[in-house]
């Protein structure tokens, strides 16, 4: 009985210290991660413009985005980090048509590629930790590559049928960007991301050229630029691993 009895004693100290040790180690502070996340980008101001009175309008929808980050404190609460985003928006189709004048009897449809931006921006973070959730702040800023969509509409006017297509094209420009973060931990090196970030950046597209078809007569513009200044905000949940202590490195 005796034996029995020292048996679960020492079984139930056990068990003790080692939720006493996964307590201690999931409440350790960590100073590095890295995250991924993926969400949704609501495009804004003349990204999301639809007027066509407006020659830079880009007539962007709502689209998905996807970041990646890392960062590590370097003193107290302040670290440096450096993240990756990608977002794709779709073109409003019904906005294009609307700016083409025509006869309420006439059909036509348009089409359009989707806008895709990558950007690739550094900069300071401040980590704020209140037990097992934590919020960063971060203004950073960087390069980011945009692809101008290509676009076509075609249709009748009276008995005529008609075409319009313009190219797209590439461009990079500086890109500056800030954002915040929920963060929830789940053990001592995973944890729950909540992001709202936004970003702009202002694009010059070159190299840009109109074809229009009217009938058997096909005519093509001279080559033109388009600025196009993107701003976008975007809201993501992903997953994030933790590393780093005073203690040891992992």
């Amino acid at each position: 009985m005796k034996k029995l009895f020292l048996t679960v004693l020492a079984a139930g100290m056990t068990t003790v210290a080692f939720c006493q040790k996964t307590f201690i180690l999931s409440h350790q502070d960590k100073k590095g991660f890295f995250s991924v996340a993926a969400g949704t980008s609501l495009p804004i101001g003349q990204y999301a413009s639809c007027e066509s009175a407006d020659g830079q309008a880009c007539m962007a929808g709502q689209g998905i985005a996807f970041n990646v980050a890392t960062g590590y404190r370097i003193a107290g609460p302040v670290g440096l980090m450096i993240r990756g985003e990608q977002h794709r928006n779709t073109v409003n189709t019904s906005a294009m048509l609307s700016a083409l004048y025509r006869n309420e009897s006439d059909v036509w449809t348009a089409k359009a590629d989707n806008w895709s931006v990558l950007s690739v921006m550094a900069g300071p973070y401040i980590s704020i930790p209140m037990g097992l959730f934590s919020i960063d702040g971060r203004l950073l800023a960087g390069r980011a590559l945009a692809v101008l969509p290509n676009t076509a509409m075609a249709g009748t006017f009276g008995t005529t049928e008609m075409s319009v297509k313009t190219t797209g094209s590439q461009s990079t420009a500086l890109s500056l960007g800030g954002g915040v973060t929920l963060r929830y931990r789940l053990g001592r090196s995973t944890a729950l991301n909540l992001n709202a970030d936004y970003s702009r950046a202002d694009f010059i597209f070159n190299n840009l050229t109109s074809t229009a078809t009217n009938g058997a007569v096909r005519s093509e513009s001279l080559v033109y630029s388009s600025h196009r200044l993107i701003s976008v905000v975007s809201v993501s949940a992903g997953v994030t691993l933790l590393f780093g202590n005073s203690f040891r490195p992992f």
